[in-house]
């Protein structure tokens, strides 16, 4: 992988925070996802314990939500009662579902590495190396990529367009295993390993990825962090604004970050598309290149690449 893309292992880390809480004391999703960087990573957290693959040995009874409630063990509607059961046995004391005096019982001490600040500051650097002008040469050919997801295996899919005749000229589909869980503003990390097979520098290709571009809290979504780590032209387009404001009604509407034009809505309600810089596509251009090709607010490129994703994902169901 690039010097610019971590990969770093968030389970293993939560692992070993979940062991690190003593017996007799609770900690929490939002305290584990706070020790690794990100108090968003919360949801991350409970995913990851849910999977856990040696309980008792990593004792994620031992983790609860903030609000006290001991919730489920070992995956969605499971094991409520045995994690009550075994929190009682170690001298937790819990009611109706939830632990009593949760301060009292609470341990935050973690020592783990805080994996998602160093991300953070990852994706900082990588926004400095954005170039937010056209840098691709004669415009050739634009391909759409996604992934569709299958518990731990990810589908990644291409669909090329000619961008002369505006038919589809090549697609591929890649399949992988997923490193990183699901985690707000880190798209990136869990997106980019799966799609990297699918992306050849040596083609002009100007790549569009329903995901952000530099409308990101860090400047640098999966469009921006692709573009800048494989040295592509890429386009944000997403199905929904992560970051920023809409100004204005209408079939076409600036996106504005601190009062400057940031990006652009194409379409309107759900059937719209947030365009943003990637790399080395300007924010004109690249709304040019998702105008061209826009069916239902969806870019035709970016429509066919998910409905390939989701093919090669049921077909191996």
């Amino acid at each position: 992988m690039s010097a610019c893309w971590s990969e770093p292992d968030i389970a293993r880390s939560v692992y070993e925070a979940a062991s690190q809480v003593p017996r007799g004391m609770v900690s929490t999703y939002g305290d584990i996802a706070a020790a690794l960087g990100d108090p968003a990573a919360a949801r991350a957290v409970g995913e990851v314990l849910s999977r856990n693959p040696t309980p008792i040995a990593v004792p994620c009874h031992r983790v609860v939500y903030s609000t006290g409630r001991t919730g489920w063990y070992g995956g969605r509607g499971k094991g409520a009662e045995r994690k009550v059961e075994l929190l009682r046995s170690e001298g937790v004391e819990v009611e109706d579902g939830a632990v009593v005096d949760l301060p009292r019982h609470r341990f935050t001490g973690f020592s783990i590495d805080p994996a998602l600040m160093a991300l953070k500051a990852e994706q900082c650097a990588v926004r400095g190396r954005v170039v937010g002008t056209d840098g691709f040469g004669k415009l050739e050919r634009v391909g759409g990529l996604d992934v569709s997801y299958s518990g731990e295996r990810a589908f990644a899919a291409l669909a090329v367009y000619d961008w002369t005749s505006g038919e589809l000229v090549e697609e591929r589909t890649a399949e992988s295993v997923v490193r990183f869980p699901y985690i707000p503003t880190y798209l990136s990390y869990r997106e980019l390993p799966a799609l990297r097979p699918l992306v050849d520098p040596e083609k002009s290709i100007v790549y569009l990825i329903d995901g952000q571009g530099t409308l990101h809290p860090r400047g640098a979504g999966i469009a921006s962090h692709m573009g800048v780590c494989l040295g592509v032209p890429t386009v944000g387009a997403a199905k929904s604004l992560l970051f920023g404001r809409v100004e204005g009604e209408g079939e076409e509407a600036p996106i504005l970050v601190d009062g400057e034009v940031r990006g652009c809505r194409l379409g309107c309600g759900k059937k719209a598309t947030y365009v943003s810089v990637g790399h080395r596509v300007s924010l004109g251009t690249g709304v040019s290149i998702c105008r061209r090709f826009l069916e239902r607010g969806i870019p035709r490129p970016l429509r066919r690449a998910h409905d390939l994703a989701n093919q090669a994902r049921r077909a191996a169901e």
